[in-house]
């Protein structure tokens, strides 16, 4: 019995201590599973400070962010004022001097010598105006504003004008300038006149400024939409549709391959253009800007020493022929001076509003010259009062004066039954196209922008009132006469020898008559017509035409 007890005593402890063992493991298990949880939790609070962090970070950016949008858009208004402001300072004036330029030429008294005075002053201003432009398209790119003004317009009518205004340089110059239209082409169309004139301008302008002989051809062709989708189904909107391509060639010195790359960047000048020292390297820049937005795009294809040609094509839509007006009006050059209204025609009433005085003098005058009964006022509430006392034809209303501004006195104009008879002709210097915009808003009937020119003036009398003028006979200009003879002042001036040349080319330059004079003198004993033409030349401060003559049988590399 007592073997078996202390058997029985083994067996317990023996049990005790396994249930022990089996205890301290389950404990140890816990403790392990407890420190486990205990690493989780630290390692999700981590995580959970690391993801405040990080959510605090993206709230700093999102603050930053924020911030840089605001400065942003506070830059890009600031931007805005400051071209809209630059813009009405540096075209105020330039419309002033060519304003009162072109009102000096009208006078049948003034001189040849003093004519060509002016001729300079007035392709100056053109030049400066030009430059301007450039600079301020520029800025409208780079704030994005630059936006299409769609109207309808005679293509037809817009090629012949690019003919007249380029003729008389191409004369000048010696070459030959030809426009060419295929029947194709439509002849009422819808799209931005004004942008595609531009383009056309700054390719044609270039053509011939880098031409010193042979010929600038400009030439268009229209190819209109099916309006048949691909798979057979009717489109009516593209049915309506036409893309019209233009070509600009000329036979001038080229460029090289390596210039075509960087031809369309900002600023960016070929060897050519450098040389002659003018432009600022935008206008083809622009160019295709414009081109681009229009649904195009600019091609060239050059070689050294057998010329350019430009190519590009642009979405426009077909347009209805507008109804003529009664007597229909008669088309004339610009270069043609309108002397006064036709017989049997009313006596027209136009009042001219404007806070400076030498807007409305200028615009009196001319309105004066043609037999125009004309009033100004200096702000919109005269402007109101006149119109309300005197009622005029047209008004002619300057969109930023003090007191009450062209928008709200067109709209109080217009406000009334009279007030739609009234023709409202919005003004600016403002180079921001939506303008437009707004002063359609607010009733106007149509649009000018500062500059503007005799010929702009005087087209809104015959578009809006039917107006005719008579224009003054010119047997030759004395610059198409100069012009005819330039081929062979080319060919004398090329038998010069190189050294006389340089000479007469530097002297050109710089603008230095004396100087001419001094190389004139040289070679006077031996060619004393080329002489005494490149002494009437230079007496008229022709220096251009000089240059180009002195220049016209260096073939510089581009």
């Amino acid at each position: 019995m007592q073997v078996v007890g202390i058997s029985a005593s083994v067996v317990v402890g023996t049990l005790l201590l396994i249930a022990l063992w089996a205890l301290r493991r389950r404990l140890h298990a816990r403790e392990l599973e407890l420190e486990r949880k205990a690493q989780e939790l630290a390692a999700s609070r981590a995580s959970s400070l690391r993801l405040g962090e990080e959510l605090a970070e993206a709230r700093r950016a999102e603050e930053e962010a924020r911030r840089a949008r605001d400065e942003a858009v506070t830059a890009s208004r600031s931007k805005s004022a400051f071209l809209a402001n630059m813009s009405h300072e540096l075209r105020t004036p330039l419309n002033s001097i060519l304003g009162f330029a072109q009102l000096v030429e009208r006078d049948p008294s003034l001189g040849d010598r003093h004519r060509e005075n002016l001729a300079v002053i007035c392709k100056s201003g053109e030049h400066l105006l030009g430059l301007v432009n450039d600079i301020l398209e520029m800025a409208k790119i780079e704030a994005g504003r630059m936006t299409l003004v769609d109207a309808e317009f005679d293509l037809h009518d817009t090629l012949s004008g690019l003919s007249e205004m380029f003729a008389v340089e191409a004369q000048k110059r010696g070459l030959t300038l030809t426009v060419e239209r295929e029947q194709d082409v439509p002849r009422h169309v819808s799209g931005d006149e004004g942008k595609l004139r531009q383009v056309l301008i700054n390719l044609l302008g270039n053509a011939l400024k880098f031409t010193p002989r042979g010929s600038v051809t400009l030439r268009a062709s229209a190819r209109r939409a099916t309006g048949v989708r691909e798979g057979g189904t009717h489109d009516g909107a593209a049915a309506g549709r036409v893309r019209v391509s233009f070509e600009v060639t000329d036979t001038g010195r080229g460029m090289a391959k390596a210039e075509l790359a960087e031809l369309f960047e900002a600023f960016a000048q070929t060897a050519t253009g450098r040389q002659s020292r003018e432009g600022t390297g935008l206008g083809l820049h622009i160019s295709r800007r414009i081109v681009r937005m229009m649904g195009g795009d600019i091609r060239v294809e050059s070689q050294v020493g057998r010329g350019t040609t430009l190519r590009f094509d642009v979405r426009l839509s077909l347009a209805d022929a507008p109804d003529a007006r009664a007597g229909g009006a008669t088309r004339h050059p610009a270069a043609l001076r309108a002397v006064g209204l036709s017989p049997g025609q009313p006596r027209y009433r136009v009042l001219v509003v404007d806070d400076r005085w030498d807007v409305r003098h200028c615009l009196l005058k001319l309105l004066d010259s043609v037999g125009v009964e004309a009033r100004s006022a200096t702000n919109g509430l005269g402007a109101v009062a006149q119109w309300e006392t005197w009622s005029p034809h047209l008004v002619l209303l300057d969109l930023r004066m003090p007191l009450l501004d062209g928008y709200e006195a067109a709209s109080r104009i217009k406000a009334s039954a009279r007030g739609h008879e009234t023709v409202v002709v919005a003004m600016t210097a403002s180079a921001f196209e939506q303008n437009r915009a707004l002063a359609a808003e607010a009733g106007c009937d149509d649009f000018v922008s500062k500059p503007f020119r005799d010929a702009d003036i005087l087209g809104l009398l015959t578009k809006h009132l039917g107006a005719r003028f008579e224009y003054e006979e010119r047997a030759a200009e004395p610059g198409a006469a100069q012009g005819a003879q330039a081929v062979d002042l080319a060919r004398a001036a090329a038998g010069l020898p190189a050294a006389l040349r340089k000479d007469l080319r530097r002297a050109a330059t710089r603008l230095d008559a004396k100087a001419v004079q001094a190389t004139l003198d040289r070679f006077r004993p031996e060619d004393a017509d080329l002489a005494g033409a490149v002494a009437e030349l230079a007496r008229g401060y022709r220096f251009d035409s000089i240059l180009a003559l002195s220049s016209a049988d260096e073939e510089e590399p581009s």
